[in-house]
């Protein structure tokens, strides 16, 4: 059989992925986190509640920044950076966060700018990124705000559309956190405190010119849109407040500095010891965060995340039984089918080398592959496992399907063409390898002559 090259995980940032957005030369650092994406998921699923959208709609991409944004591309694609959640005080304010983004969706925004500015410069857009922070300042360096329009300056005539679009966003933002009955107010707690941060906004911009107004205007239309609701002071979810605490200190430990992490997390509670326990893993300081997570299971030993980093320190440490009995049972814990945690355990499997735990690896993989069938990990890590079972054929289709996942057309095709000469025909493989190849066939074909 075939020797399989390890593949490690790094928790968080087992599953980071570089690219390009849109043709700009800044790659984004794209984190994917299950904790994070259950819990924004869980917000989401709030706020639509009584909207014509569902959570499903909408693509979330968290971005590893340490600057504070976030901010809508092509229709319905979020991005969040990791900064903002940690600079969050509250739950409800990464939700107004999120309900100010949704505004946007629901109102069309992205698509109407595009129209406006290629109307007014006779161009078409590039990209237009809607963003919490741009909103703020009127910049356009903060992250990815504002307006990207080559080097052209906005005119006023877009600028007089995009900051209707900001009023229009903050007030509907305002409506779907009262539909949802989450307390509004925290829209303008969470822009009063950045503001805090950000000295001297008002004399860097000229208000007339920027595509996004000052935040006292800013603030202003909210507390308008809030005179219109008898009731929107709603109380605190004490369960989401607990959840989004352990959150923030996970990122706090994943994107700050050990040293930093002690000392902002300084106490004993369960989300000082979790940011403890990330950054110490990190460091390298592994028994010190299985320490750290031993103590945290004793106080919650529900809790899937803690489960899931144990494992992860037991599999760099090529402790593979017990990284796999730890993965087993954050599965258990998760109750809910994750394409991430799906693709960890078979990753933990294949990494045994051992035949029938390689082939256990092959249903895991698939089956998060069927969750997420635009996981080009899991396809990686599939096309792994029928090579070590010599398997080739279906090793070459697995390839393919990465290879095009990834924007890699040429490499696709070709392993396509070598895959379907070894599937079974009319099985759900050999139907899915033609497919490839009708589909890249004339492409390949017209860049090749």
């Amino acid at each position: 059989m075939a020797k399989v090259n390890r593949v490690k995980s790094l928790f968080i940032s087992s599953i980071i992925i570089f690219f390009t957005l849109f043709g700009s030369s800044k790659a984004l650092e794209i984190i994917r986190d299950t904790e994070l994406e259950n819990f924004t998921n869980d917000i989401i699923k709030i706020l639509l509640i009584d909207n014509e959208m569902e959570a499903e709609d909408i693509n979330i991409y968290f971005i590893k920044s340490d600057q504070v944004n976030a901010f809508v591309t092509g229709g319905t694609n979020i991005f969040i950076n990791t900064e903002l959640i940690i600079q969050a005080n509250d739950y409800r304010e990464y939700a107004a966060v999120i309900a100010h983004e949704l505004a946007h969706i629901l109102g069309g925004h992205v698509f109407r700018t595009s129209e406006e500015i290629s109307n007014i410069s006779g161009k078409a857009m590039p990209i237009y990124l809607l963003g919490i922070i741009g909103l703020i300042t009127g910049a356009t360096d903060a992250g990815f705000a504002g307006v990207m329009v080559g080097q052209a300056a906005v005119t006023d005539t877009f600028t007089y559309h995009s900051r209707t679009q900001e009023a229009a966003a903050d007030q509907k933002a305002v409506s779907i956190m009262c539909n949802s009955m989450i307390d509004a107010s925290y829209l303008a707690s969470f822009l009063k405190s950045l503001e805090m941060s950000m000295p001297n906004i008002e004399s860097k911009v000229e208000n007339y010119r920027s595509t996004h107004p000052i935040p006292e205007n800013r603030i202003n239309w909210i507390q308008s849109a809030l005179n219109s609701y008898e009731k929107c002071n709603f109380k605190k979810d004490e369960a989401l407040g607990i959840r989004f605490d352990l959150l923030k200190a996970k990122l706090f430990g994943f994107t700050h500095s050990y040293d930093e992490t002690k000392a902002v997390y300084d106490s004993k509670e369960n989300h000082d010891l979790y940011a403890n326990a990330v950054s110490s893993y990190f460091n390298g300081d592994h028994k010190q965060s299985l320490e750290n997570l031993k103590k945290l299971i004793e106080n919650n030993n529900k809790n899937p995340f803690f489960k899931e980093l144990i494992g992860e320190i037991y599999f760099v440490n090529q402790k593979y039984d017990e990284a796999i009995y730890f993965q087993r049972d954050a599965i258990k814990k998760l109750n809910s089918d994750n394409d991430i945690y799906m693709m960890i355990l078979g990753n933990y499997l294949l990494s045994t080398e051992e035949t029938e735990k390689v082939y256990e690896s092959i249903s895991y993989l698939k089956k998060s592959i069927q969750i997420n069938s635009r996981n080009a990990y899991a396809w990686y890590l599939l096309a792994k496992a029928y090579a070590y079972m010599d398997n080739i054929s279906f090793a070459n289709y697995a390839t393919a399907e990465r290879y095009f996942l990834i924007g890699e057309k040429t490499l696709s095709y070709d392993f396509a063409s070598k895959a379907i000469k070894g599937i079974e025909e009319n099985t759900p493989e050999w139907y899915r390898t033609y497919d490839l190849i009708e589909i890249l066939k004339k492409e390949v074909t017209t860049n090749t002559n």
